[in-house]
């Protein structure tokens, strides 16, 4: 990659697809993205003849703030530690997911991607105070009879060794016909983790979450999306109230179960509904063994927000 923070576009005559690279000295500011994102013009949903781009990007360096990391550790429930939490490597890299996001390259808008799958494997933990450096990727996209999914992949650097790396799962629902299933190039499979078995499930945690918690995860994660902050925000959006981060589910979980210096480990997570705020939910767990699953329900159970699954790789 080119050794400046300009980002590259090449012309169709080179590529039958649209491309962009983008390459960053630091990660980018998320607030004016936003703004940017509420803005945008492109189309909600791709149509069956569209194209989706291929997008690659990368950090060059950066290190995690100690208030960032503390806030991020209160509000997710995870101990004070000398390794980053599990999770917390997405935060780092959601400027840079942004900016792909917001690319011309990338087909779709940003407001109404929905958040369906999140997959994290971790080699080995990282330290804190750790210099890292990032790269990410999205292409192609999956056409689905609910409309187009795309994949954000994640890589995460440490003294020149790879310790952690993400898939992140969006959809852009199509409202017209239902799109023929098919796979542009570089699209990724979807992961399950819903499939238990007979294995019991157990409550592990009861967690009554305050109106609030959508702000406070914005202020620990940089993520402000309208949909998680006020009751009125996310009323334009569709909703009733405001919706929990899935990320931050993810994150409640992990902190509940794993270790804080968790090594080959990966965890995957398909978000069944939005987490609509505020409300008391349940972290309910399998045998912790070395295929462990989980969910976050509401406390009368008839609700399933989250399906998880830990294991050993």
């Amino acid at each position: 990659m080119p050794d400046s923070d300009e980002a590259l576009t090449a012309s169709a005559s080179s590529v039958s697809r649209p491309f962009e690279r983008i390459d960053l000295a630091s990660p980018p500011a998320v607030g004016p993205l936003y703004l940017r994102s509420l803005i945008d013009r492109r189309p909600a949903s791709l149509a069956q003849s569209g194209l989706a781009g291929r997008i690659e990007a990368r950090i060059r360096e950066v290190t995690p703030a100690a208030a960032a990391l503390e806030r991020y550790q209160d509000v997710c429930g995870f101990r004070p530690s000398p390794w980053l939490p599990i999770s917390f490597p997405h935060v780092l890299a959601a400027g840079m997911h942004l900016r792909m996001l917001l690319s011309p390259a990338f087909p779709v808008r940003l407001p109404g991607l929905v958040h369906v799958w999140h997959e994290i494997e971790q080699n080995q933990p990282i330290p804190a105070g750790a210099a890292l450096h990032i790269e990410s990727w999205i292409d192609g996209a999956a056409l689905t009879n609910r409309g187009a999914e795309f994949c954000l992949h994640t890589v995460v650097s440490s003294d020149g060794g790879t310790a952690w790396r993400e898939r992140t799962g969006f959809l852009a629902r199509s409202k017209g016909p239902a799109l023929a299933a098919d796979a542009q190039p570089g699209a990724a499979q979807t992961p399950d983790a819903a499939a238990t078995g007979d294995a019991p499930f157990t409550v592990v945690a009861r967690y009554p979450l305050q109106a609030n918690l959508g702000r406070r995860y914005a202020r620990a994660s940089g993520d402000y999306n309208p949909i998680h902050l006020f009751r009125v925000t996310a009323k334009a959006f569709g909703f009733k109230a405001a919706i929990a981060h899935g990320m931050w589910s993810l994150a409640r979980c992990a902190s509940a179960l794993l270790a804080e210096d968790a090594s080959n480990v990966r965890i995957t997570v398909n978000f069944k509904r939005p987490l609509m705020l505020p409300t008391t939910t349940l972290l309910e767990a399998g045998p912790a063994d070395q295929n462990r699953h989980f969910r976050l329900r509401s406390a009368d159970g008839k609700t399933t927000f989250l399906s998880g699954r830990m294991e050993c790789i």
